[in-house]
């Protein structure tokens, strides 16, 4: 099913980068080699032909979206993004009620993402005849993220009820390790866990231990792994290579599972890849979805279900509240600026509450 599901989005996705211009078709291609997921270029490809379907209906461009010119990209201006923001935040598609405000600034959001990266692609990563970027102006510089409508302190107090706060992620491996099994009713449910127990353990481990998103973990090879000097290789957002450090409480779940991983599977397997799965007899690369699965049961069964994506909020949450510092969470995770931390400074501040709580207390 699940390379159905693989030779589908690429197969859509080849259907729709075919109806684009070439240059589009560039982008596409360079960036699966690094790798962005097909999902993700899918998404994108279709975000550019809306674009470039506005473009039309504006008259903006008079030829069919694969004939559009890298000229007629450079003479954009900052107010014709914005209007197509407006375009994209009010159209039916999308809805202005209060129920569709966030769909709306996620599809805003996402839009305006996948045009950033096509822009910065065309105006720095590319070379014509003349050793020149094709595009001389990057109209996207200009253009802000979309605000969203939740204030940082609403959507933290939506995280962290799905976060494992203070010694919450130590319990919650513990759990998994020592009363997991306790909960299951059929041999056949813990035959299953048993195989896969050492594993998930130390899956769980590396999110918690780094802080690493799901694509990062998936993509990651054995040699990606140094347990000797504590700290993961991976692949960022936007293809560039990291390293990040791994917590030595969670250390020893990753290495069972490195001293374990080759006598778990028969024969040995020859993928490289550092987490795999079986299918149809072979050792393969582990599926997205199928750590998603696994985070979404054991966290059920111990909390709350949450994502991978919530672990990930748990070590920017939990590495702000021991340093103080944006800038220290934002290299551990990754991010090329601390304003996507910001969000933990609402989760951990406390302050805030308890002079509320003081107020007219003598």
């Amino acid at each position: 099913m699940k390379r159905m599901r693989n030779e589908k989005v690429n197969k859509l996705l080849e259907l729709e980068q075919a109806t684009l211009p070439w240059y589009v078709q560039e982008y596409i291609h360079t960036k699966s080699i690094i790798p962005y997921s097909s999902v993700t270029l899918y998404e994108y490809a279709k975000e550019y032909r809306r674009f470039f379907e506005w473009m039309q209906s504006e008259g903006l461009v008079k030829t069919s979206i694969d004939k559009i010119e890298l000229s007629e990209l450079e003479v954009l201006r900052k107010e014709d993004i914005d209007l197509y923001k407006s375009f994209l935040m009010f159209s039916p598609k999308t809805g202005t009620s209060t129920d569709n405000r966030s769909r709306s600034f996620v599809t805003v959001q996402r839009s305006i993402t996948a045009l950033r990266s096509l822009f910065k692609f065309l105006s720095s990563q590319t070379e014509d005849k003349h050793n020149e970027p094709y595009l001389k102006q990057n109209v996207m510089l200009k253009i802000e993220n979309v605000k969203t409508t939740k204030t940082l302190q609403e959507r933290s107090r939506t995280i962290e009820k799905k976060l494992l706060l203070d010694d919450e992620a130590i319990l919650f491996l513990y759990y998994i390790d020592q009363d997991y099994e306790s909960t299951l009713k059929s041999h056949q449910a813990k035959a299953a866990f048993k195989k896969n127990k050492i594993r998930d353990l130390a899956i769980i481990a590396l999110f918690l231990g780094t802080g690493i998103r799901l694509s990062e973990l998936v993509n990651m090879q054995v040699t990606d792994l140094d347990t000797v000097n504590l700290e993961a290789t991976v692949i960022r957002k936007g293809g560039f290579k990291d390293v990040a450090l791994i917590s030595s409480l969670f250390i020893d779940y990753i290495i069972d599972y490195e001293e374990a991983r080759n006598s778990l599977y028969s024969p040995i397997p020859q993928e490289k890849a550092l987490f795999l799965t079986f299918y149809k007899g072979q050792a393969k690369r582990i599926e997205p979805s199928t750590v998603e699965k696994l985070v979404a049961k054991y966290s059920t069964a111990f909390k709350v279900r949450i994502t991978p994506h919530k672990l990930r909020h748990t070590v920017g949450t939990q590495l702000y509240k021991k340093t103080n510092s944006l800038l220290t969470v934002s290299h551990q995770l990754g991010h090329t600026g601390t304003s996507a931390t910001a969000l933990y400074t609402h989760i951990v501040d406390k302050e805030q509450r308890n002079a509320m709580n003081d107020l007219w207390s003598e």
